[in-house]
């Protein structure tokens, strides 16, 4: 039960299991090493080669082309040398470009027969939309070079990015892949295997691709040969912010900054990822220092203009993308970037309109294809989506996000559909429809409940995709096949994997997936309800608030824990904990804390105020400004008077219980006489100890003859045990202090193994003490499975049902309870939610139906039948079955 966000954040996790995105330090490797101690270099030399491998000091920067080269290398693009008329027009053009300055670099190489300089001439032609033009400045720098003869690996990296240009602005971007990959494959093993030029280019075009973890891998061997690549490490904090790894980005943000302290790509990341943690505000204050030093860099304005538009002032956002029409007239990379951010922030209207002005802008560039298909697929019109990915197909076959998604589209128009009120199920033809027929009926009931709780109802039905094993369900969410776990919410598509044991790769397993489309039905009515504009934390307390299932022990204990200790989160710290964790336990703290938060407001506040507090959302409203607005206090008030409410809560539950027993136990101790003395001859060994240790620091004797400080012996308090009477008397103190009380019941039942009403009598007590503990309601059922009178075991079995997420067999025990007793409504209710855990298990559907027809359900039992059928086809008697049952519906009817 993930929203999208979370469930892209659990995606980064298993990715970064196999490689760490950005490394903390790196080092040369060693060939790289030893090339530079050859002693047949002169000095010269071995200062041109530090620089070219990034491992310079500043006394190598003999001459203004040293110094230029080392400060395009680290990004540094006011450094003077980069200006100076000593160093070469294409270094000068290079750094031009970097800085937007695309006229000025053209002027500059004009009269360049360079083969780099044709290549910077037509880079910056298409970065300023003549396309045509950079396409001809191509084909002139490629004439008369035959790659095959080339001798040089900088002149087939020259020719790789040539080759990149024209497929480009021709609009086959993939047809000369291969060819590309070849000629950096020949410069990097045959011509310079030092020269990591060549596997930045391979990077380029493999983050190009979505092809990230190959891109990572070139990207390290790029930092194995230079450590200052700025562009390497900024394409590693680019991927990590792509599959919202933050730790990674920052990582990649300090190495920037460590290569260069004002660096304009570690403002971009910074920028970056601000605003994909929603906080526009520190991205504008951050892009807006950065326009100020490079006020035509196209980046920086692409990212302000997204920046206004993830801040719900779109005729903002719009007025900076005709201020860059003025720069480069038609170019579409900032509708691009505005496009897949408003995508991201689910603003799908908006972001479609303007993505597709970018596409309309340039028709053969594919990334904003590629935003565009997947966007629509998260909105559920798959018929568009299906149109865009076809199209990025044909331009560019190699991009992996695209032919993942293509892929499954294509897949889904072979799926079924069931139709009810306010739902579409769609699933696979075969045996997962067994689980799509369940839905319709049980799908409007939670409708009713959740769009009643909040008060409002989708302007249309939602889609439910059952999706048959994980890959498809991954695939559906992100456009790769990484994500793990079950279900997501993408507003008005919530994909779910079916509830199925199996290999992990295929299935993750059993759980009540009517419980799991109630959570991520409330994401639909949420953010529906706001127009996506919730915060995330509220969105995912709201949708744990409305699950049926109670908080359990391990929950309220952490959460008890935390709040003792003074680590529950506060209000930025919780939006925080969804989406760069620090602790493997700060997400799900992050879910049960927000649950919690939601508890607080609906008690003191009534359940209104969160109804109101979601209009001032929709309104676009900031939290700071819509909490007071619907509660009356600041988000700082609110989470103070949280925390006292929360301190009373922990106490309901059985925790914080006084005197502790460690207080009783001391107690106890101080009343002995032979811990008494123990306890003053341990005072007094330990200051003579410390004495001595002092006076030999001091190179003092410690005493008369000594020159060493003696090693005391370690002084240990005598341990009293606690007796059975010791205890007994503590709970005649303390009636219904819960840690006593589990204490005694533990020890009747697990040590002294008593089954007799007095156990039985303690089990409650300490149920109604402490009673998030399932402990009494485990040995309770088992006791009462066991006796005479197993009907006793509905009470206890009931509520262990309600805390299981996975486990059916508690569902089953009941409904055999229920059914022995003659009451087949609560029989048939605890078999539903057996064979809604475990949907493929024939002997389920065969209770199931039984009940359902001694329950005079016959359509119902009908269903099950049928769905024995599929599930084993070569038993012949569930035909027979089924024929029965439809024989009696008919005499029912006729």
């Amino acid at each position: 039960m993930r929203w999208l966000l979370v469930v892209l954040c659990l995606t980064t996790a298993a990715f970064g299991q196999a490689r760490s995105l950005v490394p903390g330090a790196v080092d040369l490797v060693e060939p790289a090493r030893k090339a530079l101690e050859a002693e047949w270099l002169s000095d010269e030399e071995r200062r041109q080669l530090r620089v070219r491998h990034g491992v310079w000091d500043e006394g190598d920067l003999t001459n203004p082309q040293l110094a230029a080269e080392a400060a395009l290398m680290t990004w540094r693009l006011d450094d003077p040398s980069l200006s100076s008329s000593e160093i070469s027009l294409v270094t000068r053009a290079d750094a031009l470009i970097r800085r937007g300055r695309y006229d000025e670099a053209m002027d500059l190489l004009e009269s360049s027969t360079e083969q780099r300089a044709a290549v910077l001439r037509a880079i910056a032609l298409e970065r300023t939309g003549q396309y045509e033009e950079a396409d001809r400045i191509v084909d002139a720098a490629l004439l008369g070079l035959d790659v095959r003869r080339a001798t040089d690996s900088s002149q087939l990296v020259d020719a790789v990015e040539a080759i990149a240009i024209r497929a480009r602005v021709q609009g086959r971007p993939s047809q000369d892949y291969q060819t590309m990959m070849g000629l950096l494959g020949r410069a990097r093993n045959d011509l310079d295997r030092l020269d990591w030029r060549a596997r930045l280019q391979e990077a380029r075009l493999l983050v190009a691709k979505h092809n990230r973890s190959e891109a990572v891998a070139a990207l390290h061997e790029v930092l194995g040969l230079n450590p200052r690549c700025a562009e390497a490490w900024f394409l590693l904090g680019k991927i990590a912010l792509r599959v919202f790894d933050f730790d990674s980005a920052t990582r990649a943000i300090a190495a920037l900054r460590q290569l260069n302290s004002e660096s304009v790509l570690a403002d971009l990341l910074q920028a970056e990822a601000a605003i994909v943690n929603n906080d526009p505000d520190r991205a504008i204050e951050i892009l807006d220092m950065v326009l100020v030093r490079e006020p035509a860099m196209r980046e920086a304005h692409a990212l302000r203009a997204a920046a206004d538009a993830v801040s719900y002032d779109l005729p903002a956002a719009r007025a900076r993308l005709d201020a860059m029409d003025a720069l480069a007239p038609g170019c579409p990379d900032g509708y691009y970037e505005v496009g897949r951010f408003l995508a991201k922030h689910r603003q799908y209207g908006d972001a479609a309109e303007i993505l597709e002005e970018a596409v309309a802008r340039r028709p053969s560039w594919s990334p904003p294809l590629i935003e565009l298909g997947l966007l629509e697929m998260q909105s559920g019109r798959d018929d568009r989506a299906l149109d865009a990915l076809q199209k990025v197909a044909e331009l560019d076959p190699f991009n992996e996000r695209a032919t993942f998604s293509l892929r499954l589209l294509e897949e889904l128009a072979a799926f079924e559909s069931l139709e009810s009120e306010h739902f579409v199920i769609r699933y696979l033809p075969g045996v997962d429809e067994v689980v799509a027929r369940m839905m319709p009926e049980a799908l409007d009931r939670m409708h009713e409940d959740v769009a009643g709780r909040f008060g409002h109802v989708p302007a249309n039905r939602t889609v439910i995709e059952v999706m048959p094993d994980h890959e498809f369900f991954s695939v559906r969410i992100t456009g790769m096949p990484w994500i793990h776990t079950i279900a997501a919410c993408t507003g008005p598509v919530i994909a779910m994997e079916v509830p199925r044991e199996g290999a992990p790769s295929k299935h993750l397993g059993l759980f009540d997936w009517l419980e799991v489309l109630r959570h991520e039905y409330t994401h639909t009515i949420t953010l529906d309800q706001t127009r996506n504009r919730i915060p995330h934390w509220l969105t995912e307390a709201a949708s744990v608030s409305m699950e049926t299932r109670p908080r359990d022990y391990q929950t309220a204990t952490m959460l008890a824990l935390a709040l003792r200790q003074g680590e529950l989160f506060d209000m930025d710290g919780i939006n925080w904990a969804f989406v760069r964790p620090k602790k493997p336990t700060d997400r799900p703290m992050a879910y049960a804390q927000g649950a919690w938060m939601v508890e607080f407001m609906n008690e003191r506040w009534g359940e209104d105020a969160l109804v109101e507090l979601l209009g001032h959302y929709f309104a676009g409203r900031p939290e700071r400004e819509a909490m007071p607005a619907a509660l009356g206090i600041s988000t700082e008030q609110f989470h103070a008077d949280f925390l006292v409410w929360a301190e009373g809560q922990a106490r309901d539950w059985g925790f914080f219980a006084e005197p502790t027993l460690d207080q009783l136990k001391l107690q106890s101790l101080e009343q002995d006489p032979e811990y008494a003395d123990a306890l003053k001859e341990m005072q007094t060994a330990r200051l003579r100890s410390a004495a001595e240790r002092i006076a030999g620091r001091m190179g003092q004797p410690a005493g008369p003859g000594s020159t060493e400080v003696p090693e005391w012996p370690a002084m240990r308090l005598p341990q009293v045990p606690l007796d059975d009477e010791q205890v007994d008397a503590w709970v005649q103190q303390y009636p219904d202090h819960p840690d006593l009380l589990e204490f005694v019941t533990r020890r009747a039942i697990d040590r002294d193994e008593r089954t007799d009403e007095d156990a039985i009598a303690l089990l409650e007590r300490y149920r109604q003490a402490r009673p998030v503990d399932p402990y009494p309601d485990r040995v309770l059922a088992r006791m009462y499975l066991e006796s005479d009178d197993p009907s006793r075991a509905i009470r206890p079995l009931a509520r262990l049902d309600s805390l299981s997420e996975n486990d059916p067999s508690y569902a089953y025990e009941l409904a055999l309870q229920y059914r022995q007793g003659g009451n087949s409504e609560d029989a048939l209710e605890s078999a539903l939610r057996m064979v809604r855990i475990d949907p493929y298990r024939p002997g389920y559907r065969e209770l199931v139906a039984a009940i359902a027809l001694e329950a005079g359900r016959p359509k119902m039992a009908q269903e099950h039948i049928k769905a024995l059928v599929l599930l084993e086809p070569d038993r012949p008697i569930h035909q027979k079955r089924l024929e029965a049952v439809n024989a009696l519906i008919q005499s029912s009817t006729d």
